[in-house]
C-alpha cells in the first residue's frame, strides 16, 4: 500500500522537477524524499522517475500512475478540508497576475486571502497572460488572474468581468476630431505590449477582422510604459478606459473613438482541476468579489 507521504513525494518531485525542490517544499530532507519515492518503486517493481537527466522525468510507469496519485491526493485533501475550518489551510500558494491587476486590486485580494487563510504562504508572480497560462499548465502556478486569450479556455475558471478599452494618444500627436475610422488609427505608430500579452492577441484579431494592417508598432512589456509613450507622443495606444480616465481629464491623454470600439479585456481567475482545485475555487471567488479596476487615488 502506497502511503499519503509517498504519494506527496511523487507529486512534488514531478511538479517541481527535482528531489531537492520537492524536499524543500515538503520541509523534509532530500534523502527522505528520495527514500519515499524508492519505497513506491519497490512496491510497484518499476522505476517511477528517470534520474539520468538534470531535471527528473517520469518513466512510462510514472506517467501511467501520476494521474491516479493526483486524484488520490485531491480526494484526501477534500476529506481533510471537510474536517477542519478554512483558516487551517496551510502551505505555499503560487499564483500569477498581470500588471493591471497588480497595480489596482491585487493588494486588496492579498489582504482578503491572508485574513481567510492566515497560515498560507503567498508567492505571487507578475507577468503577461501567455506566460501565466503556461505556468498554470506546467504546474508552476496554482491559479492565475489574467485576461483570457482568444479561443476556448479548457480549464476551470471564474469570470472576473470585462474591462473596456479605448484608443488614446497625446494632443501633440493628433489634434483632430475625437472620432476616427479604424484605417486612420494605423496611420500612426501603434504602441502595444508584446505578442505574449492578451491585448496584442485581441488587437491582432480585431485589425484582421476589419482587414486593416498595422504599418508600424512599438512594443513595450508593460501597460504603464505604453501609456507613458502615448503621453510623450510616440503613437496610438489601446488602454483600459476607466483606469486612465484621470490622465484624460488632466489633458495628458485624449480618447480617440472608433466604430466599432476596440475589444474589451475579459478577466478570469483560472486554475487546474487537480488536488488544489478546492482552495483555488475559493480564492477565485474571492478575486471575483475584490476585483476593481478603478484608477489609482491621487496623492
Amino acid at each position: 500500500m502506497i502511503s499519503h507521504k509517498q504519494m506527496e513525494a511523487i507529486y512534488w518531485v514531478n511538479k517541481l522537477g527535482t528531489f531537492h525542490a520537492a524536499a524543500r517544499h515538503l520541509n523534509i530532507s532530500q534523502s527522505t524524499a528520495s527514500k519515499r519515492v524508492q519505497e513506491c518503486e519497490t512496491i510497484l517493481g518499476r522505476e517511477i522517475f528517470d534520474r539520468t537527466t538534470r531535471h527528473v522525468e517520469l518513466t512510462p510507469t510514472g506517467r501511467s500512475i501520476i494521474g491516479l496519485v493526483d486524484q488520490s491526493l485531491h480526494l484526501q485533501d477534500e476529506i481533510r478540508q471537510l474536517a477542519r475550518s478554512p483558516d487551517q489551510f496551510a502551505g505555499r500558494f503560487k499564483f500569477g497576475a498581470t500588471e493591471m491587476i497588480a497595480v489596482s486590486w491585487l493588494p486588496k485580494l492579498v489582504s482578503a486571502i491572508k485574513e481567510a487563510y492566515p497560515k498560507v504562504v503567498l508567492e505571487p508572480v507578475i507577468d503577461d497572460a501567455w506566460t501565466l497560462f503556461s505556468g498554470l499548465r506546467d504546474r508552476s502556478l496554482d491559479l492565475v488572474l489574467t485576461p483570457r486569450l482568444r479561443g476556448e479556455l479548457d480549464l476551470p475558471y471564474v469570470p472576473l468581468g470585462d474591462v473596456a478599452t479605448s484608443w488614446m494618444c497625446s494632443h501633440s500627436l493628433y489634434a483632430g476630431p475625437d472620432m476616427l475610422p479604424i484605417e486612420r488609427i494605423v496611420e500612426f505608430p501603434v504602441l502595444i505590449q508584446s505578442e505574449k500579452s492578451s491585448i496584442y492577441d485581441l488587437l491582432a484579431a480585431w485589425f484582421n477582422e476589419h482587414n486593416v494592417s498595422i504599418n508600424r508598432t512599438i512594443i513595450c512589456n508593460h501597460t504603464s510604459a505604453v501609456a507613458e509613450l502615448a503621453k510623450a507622443g510616440f503613437g496610438m495606444a489601446c488602454l483600459p478606459t476607466n483606469y486612465f480616465l484621470p490622465q484624460v481629464a488632466s489633458g495628458a491623454l485624449r480618447i480617440i473613438w472608433t466604430t466599432p470600439p476596440p475589444p474589451s479585456l475579459r478577466f478570469v481567475a483560472a486554475y487546474r482541476n487537480d488536488r488544489m482545485a478546492p482552495i483555488c475555487a475559493r480564492i477565485a471567488e474571492m478575486a471575483r468579489q475584490q476585483h476593481d479596476f478603478a484608477p489609482p487615488a491621487e496623492g
